[in-house]
């Protein structure tokens, strides 16, 4: 078994890294990690890789796991970690909205309500993106935000989510 203490970089971030990954996919030597969001804040677990691999995790408390973060790394392998896909709500303002109090009205209402679900978001551009555990969290979305739908579209997507830093309250399941 590997024994990981800490990340060493992240692909996503690291160009000539993303490379060498790609590299040693292509000749069998690059292996993932696929763990959930939720797994990515443990700093103490056990996985295999997707060919094998037995590898233990010790991280310093309060490590978070990216995806694409390098856990090891040697010229014949690397091991990344990759975040599962998972359900999200996708919140659009309308181009039409306009930037004024009534837009900071609906913002805080948007917050109010998202607050009340005790998730983490990510905010994209005009995108508000918030994890689901099911479909029917849009139809709860589409109640709790009825007064502001008007501004809003609320749609649903599969993703890799990582949550804007600071926004990584607990969460209800």
């Amino acid at each position: 078994m590997i024994t990981v203490n800490s990340v060493l970089e992240n692909v996503a971030q690291n160009e000539k890294l993303r490379e060498e990954y790609k590299t040693l996919c292509q000749r069998g030597q690059g292996e993932k990690i696929t763990i959930s969001r939720l797994e990515s804040r443990r700093v103490r677990m056990r996985k295999t890789t997707d060919k094998g691999t037995d590898i233990g995790l010790i991280l310093e408390p309060g490590t978070v796991l990216r995806n694409g973060d390098v856990l090891y790394h040697t010229k014949d392998k690397m091991i990344v970690i990759e975040l599962e896909p998972e359900n999200v709500a996708i919140l659009t303002f309308k181009p039409e909205t306009a930037m004024d109090d009534e837009l900071f009205e609906i913002a805080v209402k948007v917050g109010h309500a998202i607050g009340n679900l005790h998730r983490p978001i990510k905010v994209d551009g005009n995108n508000i993106i918030v994890p689901i555990q099911a479909d029917s969290e849009i139809e709860l979305l589409n109640r709790v935000l009825a007064l502001v739908l008007e501004h809003l579209t609320i749609s649903n997507a599969k993703m890799v989510f990582e949550p804007d830093e600071g926004t990584h309250i607990h969460e209800h399941q």
